[in-house]
């Protein structure tokens, strides 16, 4: 079974699961049966046209035009036979006091783990440089200390191309669908469970994430998976990761360099 496909777009949500069309914005909610929509399209680009029974359309934004052909093929796809003439007199509209947001994940003991044992093995690579600068030449001392931070920025780098390489196609054409959470793991992180348009199961690893994430996959790779989905958060993490990367390969590769340097 397809996992239930989610349109984005502007401040609202659009979900198509088994129980039918469910529209979340920041003011209310809007549950549209099946057997009340009467056919469902686009208009070539990124919007889709839902109609109903009576004639009422409502439109929703689809991201981008390959999210949206596929949330009408699968809307489509699960419509009855019989449908029911009486069309809006059935779908129910909620008013919402608060806009409804992802539920964060409370366990961050990980992370400042995580954070500790890195300070600790800087300040050991620091402390060593400095032993081995004092007790063999300081040409040793600025080999070694500029060898991590060299091949640190060369990862950073290879991780922001590869973020980028993962995210721009997700940006252009990426299906959201709702995922769900497999196992999780030791470490903080967890691996959910999602079926492409194609009926094709996949796997995907994340971090604090709920039960039920928001997942964006690549129709043309569908292994290329994020459940990252705000662009702006995504944007600033492939500059910083880049701009760090950076640094670190040239202060890196300065002081790997100052031993060969003239006196």
């Amino acid at each position: 079974m397809v996992s239930p496909q989610i349109l984005r777009g502007g401040d609202a949500e659009t979900v198509l699961d088994a129980d039918g069309i469910r529209m979340v914005n920041r003011t209310s909610r809007t549950e549209i049966p099946f057997v009340v929509v009467q056919e469902a399209r686009t208009d070539g680009e990124r919007d889709v046209e839902i109609v109903l029974t009576d004639g009422v359309v409502h439109r929703v934004d689809g991201g981008n035009a390959t999210a949206a052909t596929a949330f009408v093929t699968a809307l489509i796809a699960a419509l009855p036979e019989q449908r029911d003439p009486v069309g809006s007199a059935r779908v129910t509209v909620t008013s919402l006091e608060k806009p409804q947001e992802e539920k964060k994940d409370e366990s961050r003991l990980t992370d400042y783990v995580s954070l500790m044992i890195l300070g600790t093995l800087v300040l050991t690579y620091v402390g060593y440089a400095i032993w081995v600068g004092v007790t063999h030449g300081p040409e040793l001392m600025f080999v070694i200390g500029g060898a991590v931070p060299f091949f640190s920025g060369l990862l950073m780098l290879l991780f922001a191309a590869e973020e980028a390489r993962l995210q721009l196609p997700l940006r252009k054409r990426g299906i959201t669908v709702v995922a769900r959470l497999d196992f999780r793991t030791t470490d903080g992180a967890a691996w959910y469970k999602y079926t492409d348009a194609d009926g094709v199961e996949h796997n995907h690893r994340s971090k604090f994430r709920g039960p039920q994430p928001p997942l964006a996959y690549d129709p043309q790779r569908p292994g290329g998976a994020s459940t990252d989905l705000v662009w702006g958060r995504v944007l600033f993490k492939i500059y910083a990761r880049s701009t760090a990367g950076l640094l670190l390969f040239l202060a890196g590769g300065a002081l790997v360099l100052v031993p060969l340097m003239p006196s």
